[in-house]
């Protein structure tokens, strides 16, 4: 089942969430990574999971908020719709909330596949976010920098089995995963590789298979531009924009369009 995106743009860019593929989302916080990895896919899931209860099926969604940004309030309040109306349908929702970086691993890499197979349930989404949380939390508090090299080596391997465990069930299971992510600090670099912008190691460059960028461009409106720096089945470097309101995710309407615009003109050298 694909799920698509309350945003006309982001849908067109990304091209819905496909089942058995992998979503990486990175910026800095305040971008969206929440919406897109966790609330749009759960507005979309909203009638499967209807018609799961109505049938009985055994399916699951499944959130890590790592760090504890998921709000079924604010969910609620802004993407309702049948789970407002049926609240019941969160049980076929479970969002998990790791204490540290170990609890995250053993939850992802062991605890998972185990419920799932144990239980006889089949996921029909899976969110990590932001997956790099206590890394990044454990390597900035670090201050020796041999221990320092020590985490980066262990915690990037444990993320790539994390990754490789994720991709793993959504192939077996044929259900799409998203994961999110930070840039990192020193981004601005133009030169540098995209896979150097975040943190977390090369299986973000790996297993995804769509990665995208999120930068804010406006802060009121909030405006954010989405670029896709890798796509196994589309085209790479396409960009789009979209605000981000007390309503959530949305569309720019065209005052918005045309504050793009100038900001374009701007960057390109033309007077706005």
């Amino acid at each position: 089942m694909r799920l698509g995106l309350r945003s006309k743009a982001l849908e067109e860019l990304i091209g819905g969430y496909e089942p058995g593929k992998i979503y990486h989302f990175y910026g800095h916080a305040g971008t969206g990574k929440t919406h897109l990895a966790c609330y749009h896919p759960l507005s979309a899931l909203s009638p499967r999971l209807t018609e799961a209860m109505r049938n009985d099926e055994r399916i699951i969604a499944v959130i890590y908020s790592c760090d504890g940004s998921f709000d079924w309030g604010r969910f609620f309040d802004i993407y309702g719709g049948g789970f407002e109306e049926r609240p019941e349908l969160k049980r076929f929702v479970q969002v998990v909330r790791p204490v540290d970086f170990d609890h995250q691993h053993s939850l992802i890499v062991k605890t998972l596949p185990a419920f799932l197979e144990s239980r006889g349930l089949t996921p029909v989404f899976i969110a990590v976010d932001p997956m790099t949380s206590f890394y990044r939390i454990e390597f900035m508090t670090t201050k020796d920098a041999r221990r320092r090299i020590s985490i980066a080596l262990q915690r990037t391997g444990q993320l790539e089995e994390q990754l490789s465990v994720l991709k793993a069930i959504a192939e077996k299971y044929d259900c799409p995963v998203a994961v999110t992510n930070w840039l990192k600090a020193n981004h601005t670099n133009e030169d540098q590789p995209w896979y150097r912008e975040f943190g977390g190691g090369k299986g973000f460059e790996f297993y995804p298979s769509v990665s995208v960028r999120l930068e804010e461009v406006y802060k009121r409106p909030k405006i954010v531009k989405a670029t896709v720096t890798k796509h196994r089945f589309g085209e790479e470097g396409r960009s789009c924009y979209f605000a981000i309101d007390c309503m959530g995710v949305r569309d720019l309407n065209e005052e918005e369009k045309r504050l793009v615009e100038k900001l374009e003109k701007k960057i390109g050298g033309e007077s706005p």
